[in-house]
């Protein structure tokens, strides 16, 4: 097969894979440099997504690192999310110093990230929410993160910066939950630097149709990364593609080739109890089906179909094409 995508993947098929009940995982935690061999020998992977500071730090060590085994940097996602102290919020924190810092950090990870030649910087701003009703000044709170995300966008416009998404989880309502307000976010930036991440979990979780947010995000020029995994709609699961939501999947496929997606394809998955390369493998082999399906689509003449919103005669052409 060839491999033209171009795809990054987490380390965590290679981290101990822990949830609340089993604290200590369900698999051995290999160290980093070994998570970055067994990353690296899964064929069809070409770079790896990681989070500033807390899995590196030092660009220059990174780089000699992934040159060893052959990968490259695409995604640094900034961890602000993992500690105690950033429990309510981040860059829409209320209190000034603290969001400072927040600010401060992202700016040494842009930095990081640009020395280390990686693609983009992520903000999944997982602890900017809220639990209950009042509990947060919506107002003032939007308000500073508009400013602080204006202000990260701008310190060096050479880097992409992908706004990730998710309607909860760790705070029960995320401040930027949908793709609107992602969408919305970067518009008002006016840059054209300023662009998102389209987890699939996270845009099920939030009853969309990835394909349709794609589009929007794509129409604007704003998809920069996706996170391929999947669930049931109810929560993160972070399962493997096309596992539960095979058709929502094909119809994503379809619209990022037909409307020429040339960014990163990153795989975002925790096999708990599944052998991670077997999963990560698996994983890389969908997306590459997938989109071999969506290239046969854009063949058969489905777009007659869609402009007489002809449904079942959309219904008989799946079936025959992808069921066959």
């Amino acid at each position: 097969m060839e491999y033209d995508l171009k795809i990054d993947a987490a380390t965590t098929s290679f981290s101990s894979c822990a949830d609340r009940f089993v604290k200590g995982g369900y698999k051995p935690n290999y160290e980093f440099e070994r998570q970055l061999e067994m990353l690296a020998a899964v064929d069809g992977i070409t770079g790896v997504a990681l989070d500033f500071p807390s899995q590196y730090d030092d660009p220059a060590t990174l780089t000699k690192q992934l040159d060893k085994v052959g990968l490259q940097l695409g995604m640094t996602e900034i961890d602000m999310y993992s500690t105690a102290k950033w429990r309510y919020g981040s860059l829409s924190a209320a209190d000034d110093g603290l969001r400072a810092e927040a600010i401060e950090l992202v700016k040494r990870g842009i930095d990081a990230a640009i020395e280390a030649q990686g693609f983009d910087v992520q903000l999944w701003l997982g602890q900017d929410g809220y639990e209950y009703p009042f509990q947060s000044n919506l107002d003032d709170s939007w308000a500073r993160l508009y400013e602080a995300i204006e202000e990260v966008v701008a310190y060096r416009p050479e880097m992409k910066i992908s706004i990730e998404y998710k309607i909860k989880e760790p705070r029960n309502r995320c401040y930027i939950s949908t793709v609107g307000k992602a969408l919305y976010i970067c518009e008002r930036t006016g840059r054209v630097n300023a662009g998102i991440t389209l987890d699939v979990g996270h845009s099920l979780m939030a009853l969309e149709n990835p394909a349709e947010s794609a589009v929007l995000s794509m129409q604007r020029d704003r998809l920069f990364h996706l996170h391929m995994n999947d669930n049931y709609r109810d929560w993160d699961h972070d399962m493997i593609p096309g596992s539960v939501n095979l058709w929502e999947t094909v119809e994503l496929f379809y619209w990022l080739e037909k409307m020429g997606f040339d960014g990163w394809y990153g795989i975002d998955i925790y096999p708990y109890r599944e052998d991670g390369t077997a999963a990560l493998t698996r994983t890389v082999r969908s997306m590459y089906k997938f989109r071999e399906v969506a290239q046969r689509l854009l063949e058969t003449g489905i777009e007659k179909l869609q402009a007489e919103s002809d449904a079942i005669g959309v219904m008989d052409l799946l079936i025959e094409e992808i069921l066959q």
